[in-house]
């Protein structure tokens, strides 16, 4: 079960709109390279998690990005950040967790491998994309610490 680009930049749109009602964070980037979302905040240690939501045109998935730094800038290391989510994953975290450029930005992210992600929305192949997008965001977003209102899953 993959996305179209069409599919994918409904559900941003959508997930943007219904961020807003509820006044969450998510923010709507549209370049001319792309269209993603990002959401950021600061947790209780001080340190600054920037999420971006990018369509993958290889897997034809979406994609979850995101550095973590330290309020002067500095970002984490891989190697902290394997650290920071180990408890969360039982799967191999060189295997999840991985580094590579942006495809929009072009500076390095850290990213959620995608290659498993169909198989995920597999599971939930009988429901609408809208559907599928916020299982795969909740499954993968909570893995990573990206918080998600349950008001999104209201109609």
């Amino acid at each position: 079960m993959t996305f179209t680009l069409d599919e994918f930049n409904q559900c941003i749109n959508d997930l943007y709109d219904q961020s807003k009602q509820i006044h969450d964070r998510w923010q709507l980037i549209k370049t001319p390279k792309g269209t993603y979302l990002i959401y950021s905040f600061i947790d209780d240690n001080c340190l600054k998690y920037d999420f971006h939501i990018v369509f993958s045109e290889s897997y034809s998935v979406p994609v979850l990005y995101f550095n973590i730094s330290h309020l002067d800038g500095s970002l984490l290391s891989l190697d902290d950040v394997w650290k920071l989510f180990a408890h969360k994953n039982n799967s191999n975290m060189y295997e999840t967790i991985t580094q590579q450029e942006h495809p929009i930005l072009h500076r390095p992210f850290f990213i959620l491998h995608p290659c498993h992600t169909e198989k995920l929305l597999k599971q939930v192949s009988d429901q609408s994309m809208n559907k599928k997008f916020l299982f795969w965001l909740s499954i993968y977003g909570q893995s990573v610490g990206l918080p998600l209102s349950v008001n999104y899953a209201i109609d």
